[in-house]
């Protein structure tokens, strides 16, 4: 590709990923109205997220196997296609039923980016181009999901939450334009692990080798672990500050800075020292702090009740760590098999959404009693698999190295 062509979809290709993390997260902030509007009970709060990643969660399954097949440039116009129509539909609902049904298909749009998306990259850039942007889209996936409930909070202070997802939908639209302009041509060989006219029978075999892949499985499911305390944040942090502090609006955003600011601060350090440190060393210095900061979740509470400065305290501990933690094992865990790199991203990115949903809902059922301790231990026991599987990977990599 010629290299302001390049840059442009790139650019192009970031737009909709910006879209897309910020349908997930806008949202949630306004959750509480939403449930009012519908008149229903507060324990569908959560399930605002739970249908968004359930919905990115089922369709990489196929996708990334049929791109590595077909070629991904379709695919992902497709894919805009989609979450531009469920966005604004999603504006227009009457019910909670319409609601979720919407965000299940918006959700969708997040498979397209974490299959296709990284795989294109990888696919059409050399090593050290592709590593940077890679990287960014990496920060850009773990960022506006941060950013975006302060963005949401500011939002409904001054306009009708129906809004959100149908201006979402509007500059999505432009992504697809220039998508569809710049996106680079399929090679005609997409892939050497689906040459046979058994598509399915290879893309099984695939699948069964992904899911005996200890070592890959263990790494997944690490990543999954040591992400979900966050996104169980973002999904009752409405409840635990509109409904039980009842902070303002700009209050919640205000709240929301040490948070986010900690993660932009783990970020910046990650970029210093990637190419200085061993990704190895970078994962074990960012999961003390998580660690910490979600065993002090616990603790914190548990000694000084209630108030909610304690969570925020702890979760801005936690969120640093995870910053420094995400992208060094994101990219080790997505090169830990030789199988297609579409249907290793969908795998992974099928695995991770199932895992973050089930630890999502499971918070309405953990925080009915509207106990911050409750909230605390969810993130202790995170942690704790986080370790057991970090540990097993890390080990099973070691011995694979030695081989």
């Amino acid at each position: 590709m010629l290299k302001k062509h390049a840059n442009l979809f790139v650019t192009f290709l970031i737009i909709f990923e910006i879209c897309v993390y910020l349908a997930d997260d806008m949202i949630m902030p306004a959750m509480i109205n939403v449930v009012k509007d519908f008149s229903v009970s507060e324990s569908f709060v959560p399930s605002g997220l739970s249908a968004f990643i359930l919905g990115g969660a089922l369709l990489p399954l196929i996708l990334g196997p049929l791109s590595d097949r077909h070629g991904r440039r379709n695919y992902i116009l497709s894919g805009v296609i989609l979450f531009v129509t469920s966005c604004i539909l999603n504006g227009f609902t009457n019910s909670i039923g319409q609601f979720l049904f919407t965000r299940f298909f918006q959700g969708m749009g997040a498979g397209f980016i974490g299959v296709i998306g990284y795989a294109i990259v990888q696919e059409k850039f050399d090593e050290k181009k592709a590593v940077k942007i890679t990287s960014f889209m990496t920060t850009i996936s773990c960022l506006v999901p941060v950013i975006g409930p302060f963005i949401g909070s500011i939002y409904i202070s001054y306009f009708h939450w129906r809004t959100i997802n149908i201006n979402i939908g509007i500059i999505a639209l432009i992504s697809l334009i220039g998508l569809y302009i710049y996106f680079p041509k399929d090679s005609k060989n997409v892939s050497r692990n689906y040459n046979s006219k058994n598509f399915f029978k290879e893309m099984k075999d695939n699948y069964i080798k992904l899911f005996k892949n200890k070592h890959f499985m263990a790494g997944t499911f690490a990543y999954g672990f040591i992400e979900l305390p966050f996104y169980a944040w973002v999904s009752i942090a409405p409840i635990i500050l509109f409904e039980k502090s009842k902070v303002t609006n700009i209050e919640y955003g205000i709240y929301q800075i040490p948070i986010f600011g900690s993660y932009v601060i783990g970020l910046i350090l990650l970029q210093k020292y990637v190419e200085s440190v061993s990704l190895k060393k970078i994962i074990l210095f960012g999961s003390f702090f998580s660690i910490l900061g979600l065993i002090l979740s616990f603790i914190l509470p548990f000694i000084y009740g209630e108030n909610f400065f304690y969570l925020i305290l702890s979760y801005s501990i936690y969120t640093f760590g995870a910053a420094i933690i995400s992208a060094p094992l994101y990219r080790i865990v997505l090169f830990s098999s030789s199988v297609g790199l579409g249907t290793v991203a969908a795998i992974k990115s099928s695995i991770l959404m199932i895992v973050t949903a089930i630890g999502t809902q499971s918070m309405s059922f953990v925080y009915q009693n509207r106990n911050n301790i409750s909230f605390g231990l969810f993130g202790v026991l995170m942690s704790l698999l986080y370790i057991i599987f970090l540990s097993y990977f890390f080990k099973k990599r070691i011995s694979l190295n030695r081989k």
